[in-house]
Order: C-alpha cells, then sequence, then structure tokens
C-alpha cells in the first residue's frame, strides 16, 4: 500500500529522529532514510530541503545533508534568542519571572509561560530556536546553581549558565564534527 503523503511522512520521520537526538554533523544519506522509509529519494530530499531552511540541519553542497554542528557564536546566538522570547512573554501576560532555581525548575516555569501564551507568532517563533536547542540541551547541560552574579533573576541566571557551558559545548561539537565527512548508514 502506497503512502498518501509520502513528503509528510519522510519530514515527520525525520523531525522525530532530530528530536530524539541525532548527533550533530551525522551525515544523513538520502537513499539510506527512504529505504528505511520505504518511499523514493523526492520525498526525503524535500523533506531534508525543508529541514535545511529551518536551520535544523545543514546541506554541505557536493556532500549532502548533515545535523547542524553549531559553532559557540550561533549557540550564544540562539540563547539570546530566546532569552528575548521568554522575558517578551512574560512581559505580555504579567507572568512574575521566577527568583534563583535550578534549571529544570526554570525549564518548567518556561514550557508553562509558553503553553499559556496567546502571541501565536511569538510561541511559533520560540518553538523554532527551542527545536535548533535541544539537540544542544541533550548533549551538556549546566544543572548547577553556579552563576556569574547571584542577585539575578533566575531566567537571567540560566541563561548566564548557558552562555557559559557553550564555550565546552562548541568545542565538543567540533569534536563529534569529522572535519572530512565520512558516509554513514543512517536509520530513521
Amino acid at each position: 500500500m502506497r503512502t498518501r503523503d509520502p513528503f509528510g511522512t519522510a519530514l515527520g520521520s525525520l523531525r522525530a529522529a532530530l528530536d530524539q537526538g541525532l548527533a550533530p554533523g551525522r551525515h544523513l544519506p538520502v537513499a539510506d532514510i527512504a529505504a528505511a522509509l520505504k518511499l523514493s529519494a523526492s520525498p526525503v530530499r524535500e523533506a531534508l530541503s525543508r529541514l535545511c531552511g529551518e536551520g535544523l540541519i545543514e546541506d554541505r553542497r557536493g556532500f549532502g545533508y548533515f545535523t547542524r554542528s553549531t559553532p559557540q557564536e550561533d549557540i550564544i546566538g540562539l540563547l539570546d534568542l530566546e532569552e528575548v522570547h521568554i522575558l517578551l512573554a512574560a512581559k505580555t501576560s504579567a507572568v512574575p519571572l521566577p527568583g534563583p532555581a535550578s534549571d529544570r525548575v526554570i525549564e518548567a516555569w518556561m514550557l508553562s509561560l509558553m503553553e499559556g501564551c496567546a502571541n501565536l507568532p511569538l510561541v511559533e517563533s520560540h518553538l523554532r530556536v527551542r527545536r535548533q536547542l535541544d539537540p544542544l540541551r541533550r548533549l551538556h547541560g549546566p544543572r548547577d546553581l553556579s552563576s556569574p552574579a547571584s542577585d539575578e533573576n533566575g531566567v537571567e541566571a540560566y541563561y548566564d549558565r548557558w552562555r557559559l557551558a557553550s564555550v565546552e559545548l562548541a568545542a565538543r561539537l567540533r569534536r563529534m564534527d569529522p572535519a572530512p565527512p565520512e558516509y554513514t548508514t543512517n536509520r530513521v
């Protein structure tokens, strides 16, 4: 039986694989993905192109598609953008910022805040940024309460901890991302 929406199938499967945490710098071969999903290569290419346009993967011309290996500047930029989203959502919904707390508490507060946010474009933009940061969060995350300034609110302290961790995180990503791309099989 043929799939009614091969593009949707490929896109959903690839999103799920990225959400589960494919390692940064990993090759995403079209033929292997198409074979695993029992689809032709065209909808898989389209799905990979869409994910590339969303910034979730990268297209290395002549080598194929790869999961993103994010440099430190990009990590910090994504963190800054996510922080602006959170602060704007808190301000527009008049939700008080939490005090100093663990990362898990702050992340739960942020999730609750964005679920209750009425500004749909803000929520969608935040979701796109969060999708790019989630693999990095799974790879490494500051889980202690040490922060450069103890008198800050919990959200600022949370992002300060992540900015400090971005140096080590970027270094880990560079070690995971092989210089010459190599072909690996992919099971989606």
